[in-house]
């Protein structure tokens, strides 16, 4: 069954603890690609990364996302209105939105009923702009830190069910929008408080204990012991991250 684990109170609160912004680096890639700037959508905010980096390149951004303990945790921001509801059922006027973007969100939708709804709400011309950030389990200088990711990591937290991240040229056209691509490399900096706040954050990690098999205390000390030999005190690492953006047009 495809559930969304970020429902929570206590994943919203390290999901508001331990989440890098790296949203700019998208948002930088979005703003040529628009027609018009008067309003934007975000679904599926979170605590309101997202919302607040798209603040930066909309007039007005009306968020959502079906956590209300996220949406309690959310970065306030003057042109960013928060409000509770799912993707697929947004309480928008028809081709209202300039822009709806979705990040790390649309691998838990009912993707026929959010395109749907996003062809809806959009202008003619709108863009629904899909992206993610994907850490690499890659460690700068230190080949063995991937070896642990696959072989530590993520076989006592393996990851919980969801659609795929895979979106083409062919299903977006099928939806009834235009399609392009891109991809790209960013290092983050971390320390190992860092890292443990932010493998905190990942699905793998929140399944395990929303579902009682681990407290969020016991997760963090385990991860904070096994980092030490890569990160020790006071040092900080460079870590891959991929960006995936996937932007789709209604036609005009």
């Amino acid at each position: 069954m495809i559930r969304n684990p970020f429902q929570s109170a206590d994943g919203a609160e390290r999901y508001a603890a331990g989440r890098p912004y790296i949203h700019p680096l998208f948002m930088e890639r979005l703003r040529p690609l628009l027609s018009g700037r008067a309003l934007g959508a975000d679904v599926a905010c979170g605590t309101g990364l997202s919302s607040v980096a798209l603040a930066e390149v909309i007039e007005r951004v009306l968020a959502f996302d079906m956590s209300g303990a996220m949406l309690a945790r959310a970065l306030a921001h003057p042109r960013v209105t928060y409000a509770q509801a799912p993707a697929e059922a947004l309480p928008l006027s028809d081709a209202c939105l300039d822009i709806l973007t979705v990040a790390q969100g649309l691998h838990w939708f009912d993707r026929s009923a959010f395109f749907a709804e996003a062809r809806r709400t959009l202008k003619p011309g709108g863009v629904l702009f899909v992206y993610d950030m994907f850490f690499r389990g890659e460690l700068e200088g230190q080949p063995d830190f991937r070896t642990w990711m696959s072989e530590r990591y993520a076989q006592r937290y393996p990851s919980p069910p969801r659609w795929p991240y895979a979106l083409d040229e062919v299903q977006a056209t099928s939806e009834g929008f235009g399609f392009h691509e891109e991809r790209f490399d960013h290092l983050q900096p971390f320390s190992r408080a860092e890292l443990v706040a932010y493998l905190l954050t990942h699905s793998n990690t929140i399944a395990a204990s929303d579902t009682g098999r681990e407290t969020s205390e016991g997760i963090a000390a385990w991860l904070d012991a096994e980092l030490e030999r890569f990160l020790p005190d006071e040092t900080m690492g460079r870590f891959g991250f991929g960006g995936l953006l996937r932007v789709l047009k209604r036609p005009a």
